[in-house]
């Protein structure tokens, strides 16, 4: 159900609030590129510092602006077992076409937990559930025997490998069995996770060049992975400049300098270093983008 590229849209704001015209013209812009996804409200959507209400507004209004011109895949990262599942119900009733469930951070659950957490919510949910396996930012690790236990669970269907090792990546695959779509969660590690066979990326690079991503797809649906890799492989210093500090700020800065959202970002989260928005500029203009500005 889930492959190819899903841009891991950002949550523009203004003034502390969202910014529903900006939103739109990112959604336009994904949509025009012909994306297979959105996730939204996720780790570069600033989801978890989003207020019930403004989760639920982002979701409703990409919801109706894409119809059924893309899939969206709504993040949630609630720790809680319960708040979880009652996530994903209201995820489905403003008609998300899957959830992305983060591992709970925090809480440090054994993998007899992680299972159990898991295998409730694709219990509760109306619609599929994907794994979210990145313990750099929430010390969980869905190992690959937990994997293989939940792949045959009839509303798990993906998993996002978050961990930029290849070698955990080809673990996974294998744990899966063929029941599980393994989708990158490392922009550069997309084409050898293809290659290894998975099925495609949760991308934060998209939200910046998002027809670079779906040339990629391309290429790789044709059979031509040279072309594949070297798309990807133009793109290495965008990537790097992405993540040299925090996601999603770097992506947000990248977005502001192209002249499409404002230079905000919510607490505890900052707004990138002027060295940061420098080299992002740089590799923006080596893209041939046009930068509208070197704000802050």
């Amino acid at each position: 159900m889930f492959k190819g590229i899903f841009t891991a849209l950002v949550t523009p704001l203004k003034n502390n609030t969202v910014d529903i015209s900006a939103l739109g013209h990112l959604v336009d812009r994904q949509i025009k590129a012909k994306v297979q996804g959105l996730v939204v409200c996720a780790t570069t959507g600033e989801g978890a510092v989003l207020n019930a209400d403004e989760r639920q507004m982002v979701i409703d209004f990409i919801k109706k602006r894409i119809g059924d011109k893309t899939k969206l895949i709504v993040g949630i990262s609630d720790i809680a077992t319960w708040k979880a599942g009652e996530s994903a119900n209201i995820a489905a009733n403003l008609g998300a076409d899957g959830v992305l469930v983060a591992a709970p951070s925090y809480v440090k659950p054994s993998q007899d937990g992680l299972y159990a957490h898991y295998a409730s919510i694709a219990d509760q949910s109306p619609v599929p559930v994907i794994l979210y396996n990145v313990p750099s930012r929430t010390v969980s690790d869905i190992k690959p025997v937990t994997v293989a236990r939940l792949a045959p669970h009839e509303n798990i269907v993906a998993i996002k490998e978050a961990t930029g090792s290849l070698e955990r990546a080809q673990k996974i695959i294998a744990a899966a069995n063929g029941n599980l779509n393994i989708l990158s969660g490392d922009d550069p590690a997309t084409v050898s996770i293809l290659v290894a066979g998975g099925h495609g990326v949760i991308s934060t690079g998209a939200n910046v060049v998002p027809s670079k991503w779906t040339d990629l797809w391309q290429h790789w649906k044709h059979g031509d992975v040279v072309a594949a890799a070297t798309v990807q492989a133009g793109l290495l210093g965008l990537h790097e400049a992405l993540f040299l500090e925090s996601n999603p700020g770097p992506a947000k800065a990248a977005l502001n300098l192209l002249g499409l959202i404002e230079p905000e970002i919510r607490l505890p989260l900052t707004w990138p270093s002027r060295p940061t928005t420098f080299r992002l500029a740089a590799e923006l203009e080596n893209l041939g983008l046009s930068v509208k500005g070197r704000t802050r």
